[in-house]
């Protein structure tokens, strides 16, 4: 392919210019014109004009090289690396007789675009914004942060923070992440402040890293105050499409050069964003908004860490669930998920079982609060894709025995006080299970166990919304739909009028392998499902969690209850209400868009 000069725009030609002023992108005035490299623009995002008496600061971050994460000695500024293409010029779809110069558009930043006015910096002084906590808060907050939060967003670069002049902006949002991955409050600044403070930062064009704004937009999508139905720039999905639109701008899509030393960083930020986009299509049963169609990264890998320890092998094998979590999603949300998909998707998640999370599964790491939190996703993943039956068709085994598995594993995040290190697509997961508990309320050996293992999921509902409020939204379906299948109980010994016993679900051969190497001690509902035997109840839990429990359960007698006031006496109890896919009863939450609430639109399956 012929190279065209910058300016004269000729073909393997000399350049017109006299060598008394040579072209910038000549090796010499006068000799052949070298192939042209886009300069990178000087990222910024500042709402307000700045001072022109202002001199352009460099970024803070220090140089390291991959894997060791080292620090050049007295290092201070970004080491230089290869330019990346980050567009298709015009001309690539104009036509090739058109010439196109991008050049000629392009305006680069000056020392009077660069930085902050006085007056925005003064009002981020006066607004806290550039305050930091005491150094042994910020340490305490970083070590929670690298402890439980690392591992599902391994985004920060350590050397961003090994520096004497580190972003003000990464840290106010690692403190922010930090706070919501803790159940002790910080008594120096609130959940809340360290938010308003990020945000600020962001929103004035204080960073001047892309990678960093990217980092501090994917943390700060964590605040997530109040469900979907609420129109709000401070949820999950805000914050995720930021993030999104200034990585397509640097070019996250594309892969690194080999010889890229922030290969393994770019390619982590890169599938972040995508299984957080999966996650959170999930949550509020919205579209996705990348396309890996138009990305050539390849998938994850342990070569993109510094290490390979806990958080480099976790890290592919939640990618891998959650992208099977958006697929599954978007199939059920467009209304194809025809059986030559279900079938293709099923394959997927046993391979997945049997090979991507045996990286992690060793004796040691299968009750470890990372392995339990990627196996919810996986429960979730069959459930959802037992779905695709008809509302009115018999209860599947797997659903129910993949329900009473995600209980179990709720079981122990309640028993050890963990639900504060979970985020808020756990709400979602919960809602799952419950959505198929319900239903077997109507099976009599299985009614007690069902209702019991509801109890546990509305409890844990009731303490993650202190922090999520998606959470709200979840507990009120499940109440709502379990008060109503209470209530049908209690006033009849037999099945409600138009019904019949249904018989306890066989779980075949086929669908057996994809429990197999589990913990069935999770799973309450196996003996009699699976064994033939009767599990415990209530009864044998632990005083701590039963004390727990006795707080949400209602109170309610397995006998005869009152109707709740939240019904009207008149309404009567619809049966396919409390099928699998929700679609036919007259519950409160329709028409609104809260977390989870596409689960109950039986008009999809």
């Amino acid at each position: 392919m012929l190279n065209a000069c910058i300016i004269c725009h000729k073909k393997k030609v000399k350049c017109n210019l006299s060598k008394q002023n040579p072209c910038s992108n000549c090796q010499k005035g006068g000799s052949e014109c070298m192939p042209y490299q886009r300069k990178r623009k000087l990222y910024t995002n500042s709402p307000s004009p700045p001072d022109s008496n202002t001199k352009r600061t460099q970024s803070s971050a220090s140089e390291f090289s991959i894997p060791g994460f080292t620090l050049s000695a007295g290092a201070t500024k970004e080491k230089p690396h290869d330019v990346v293409p980050t567009y298709r010029g015009r001309d690539r779809y104009l036509g090739r007789n058109v010439s196109f110069d991008e050049t000629m558009i392009m305006s680069s930043p000056t020392s009077d675009t660069a930085v902050l006015s006085s007056a925005d910096r003064q009002l981020l002084k006066d607004q806290g914004a550039l305050t930091l906590p005491p150094e042994r808060i910020q340490e305490e907050l970083i070590a929670t942060f690298m402890e439980f939060g690392h591992v599902w967003t391994p985004v920060i670069d350590p050397a961003w923070l090994d520096t004497s002049t580190p972003s003000h902006l990464l840290l106010q949002s690692i403190f922010f992440a930090a706070s919501r991955l803790t159940a002790q409050p910080n008594q120096y600044v609130s959940t809340a402040d360290f938010y308003r403070r990020a945000k600020l930062l962001f929103f004035f064009g204080n960073e001047r890293n892309p990678l960093i704004s990217i980092v501090s937009a994917i943390l700060l999508h964590w605040y997530n105050p109040v469900g979907p139905e609420t129109v709000s720039t401070d949820t999950s999905g805000f914050w995720l499409r930021t993030a999104e639109s200034i990585a397509f701008q640097i070019g996250l899509h594309k892969e690194p050069a080999v010889t890229d030393p922030q290969r393994g960083l770019r390619r982590r930020i890169w599938w972040t964003l995508v299984l957080r986009d999966c996650i959170i299509s999930a949550g509020v049963g919205r579209p996705r908004t990348i396309n890996l169609s138009d990305s050539d990264v390849q998938p994850p890998s342990l070569d993109d860490f510094p290490s390979q320890d806990l958080a480099a092998r976790t890290f592919p094998v939640y990618v891998s669930i959650a992208q099977l979590l958006g697929n599954i999603v978007q199939r059920c949300l467009r209304r194809d998920l025809w059986p030559e998909h279900q079938r293709t998707l099923e394959t997927s998640l046993f391979r997945w079982a049997k090979q991507d999370f045996h990286t992690i599964s060793g004796p040691s790491l299968s009750t470890s609060l990372e392995t339990r939190q990627v196996l919810v996703v996986y429960f979730a993943n069959l459930i959802m894709l037992d779905r695709s039956g008809s509302v009115e068709g018999p209860l599947a085994a797997r659903s129910l025995l993949c329900a009473s598995f995600i209980v179990g594993i709720y079981r122990d995040f309640l028993e050890k006080d963990e639900l504060c290190r979970l985020g808020p697509a756990f709400t979602f997961y919960a809602l799952c299970a419950g959505l198929v508990l319900i239903p077997a309320y109507k099976i009599k050996p299985l009614w007690e166990t069902a209702n019991e293992d509801t109890v546990i999921l509305k409890a844990s509902l009731q303490i993650l919304s202190k922090q999520w409020g998606s959470a709200i939204g979840a507990l009120r379906a499940l109440q709502k739909l379990s008060d109503d299948a209470l209530y049908s109980h209690s006033h009849s010994h037999i099945p409600p009028t138009g019904t019949e016993q249904l018989a306890i679900p066989r779980l075949n051969d086929e669908t057996r392998p994809f429990f197999e190497g589990f913990n069935r001690r999770w799973c309450r509902l196996w003996g009699p499902i699976v064994d033939r035997t009767h599990e415990g109840g209530v009864s044998d839990l632990n005083g701590s969690l039963r004390s727990i429990l006795d707080k949400y359960a209602a109170s309610r007698p397995w006998g005869d209850v009152p109707r709740p006031a939240s019904v009207p006496e008149a309404e009567p109890f619809d049966a396919d209400a409390l099928g699998l896919g929700m679609g036919g009863g007259a519950w409160e939450g329709v028409g609104f868009d809260w977390g989870g609430s596409w689960l109950l639109d039986g008009s999809l399956l």
